[in-house]
């Protein structure tokens, strides 16, 4: 897919070896112009320096960042043209526990972070743009604990059928992708535990983690034309989504649970 000339925005790129940083890494390799951003702009600016693009520091939980990265990315070439939302947060909690601030927090960084990505990305985008925002497995797959994460990123699932309705007659395309288990950063600590990583691995069809980069890869293929889709949410994880989650009664019962 030749993107010469494209404009796309990912925002969530901070973490080297994570899903944003890959997807830039991909776009730029395909020709395009990227801008990329997060809370974290020491990795952002350090991804742009070697990917020759724009680095915006932008908390994708605050409207006014969301915007200003939007017009920073517009008035690189007038225009975007594709817009990649990875930045989310996994917090945790039970619903019978988890106070008011651990609810607001999972909706402010799971839920509101995706509306105003949609809202300003459109209100710069292109007609026939496009938008992919990474959602999660753990919509669908139901284990204690997560309630908070699951719930926000149930309801983001929602806008984004919503939203591809609301911009279908400026021919712009809004599409998730349900990422599975990613071999990033982010697993690493899970990774440290064998046998608890092995109850995750179990539980997926193919038996191995999913790369950030076919994350990246399945969010630019749903932005390009060649991709007659709108408002789906893809899963990317190797099968897990077929199967099930380890509940909490095993991953504790695991010898290297605490670890």
């Amino acid at each position: 897919m030749d993107l010469t000339g494209k404009t796309v925005v990912v925002l969530g790129a901070s973490a080297r070896g994570g899903t944003g940083w890959a997807t830039a890494e991909l776009a730029r390799g395909r020709g395009a112009e990227v801008v990329v951003a997060a809370r974290g702009f020491d990795g952002v600016r350090a991804l742009a320096d070697e990917i020759g693009g724009l680095a915006v520091r932008c908390d994708a939980r605050v409207e006014a960042e969301v915007e200003a990265l939007a017009e920073a990315a517009a008035a690189r070439s007038g225009q975007i043209d594709i817009a990649v939302l990875a930045a989310g947060e996994p917090i945790p909690g039970s619903i019978d526990a988890a106070d008011d601030a651990i609810w607001e927090q999972a909706w402010s960084a799971n839920f509101m972070a995706a509306v105003y990505f949609i809202r300003h990305m459109a209100r710069r985008m292109a007609e026939g743009g496009a938008m992919s925002l990474v959602t999660t497995l753990a919509v669908g797959k139901a284990t204690a604990g997560n309630a908070p994460y699951a719930s926000a990123k149930a309801a983001g699932d929602a806008l984004i059928r919503h939203a591809a309705i609301e911009y279908a007659p400026r021919g712009i395309r809004v599409n998730g992708v349900a990422a599975g288990h990613i071999d990033s950063p982010m697993s690493a600590a899970v990774k440290a535990m064998p046998e608890m990583w092995a109850l995750f691995m179990r539980e997926v069809v193919l038996h191995r983690p999913v790369a950030p980069a076919e994350i990246g890869a399945a969010c630019l293929w749903l932005a390009s034309p060649e991709a007659a889709v709108t408002g789906a949410v893809l899963p990317v994880d190797n099968g897990s989504h077929l199967l099930r989650l380890p509940q909490a009664e095993e991953l504790t019962s695991s010898p290297f649970a605490g670890e």
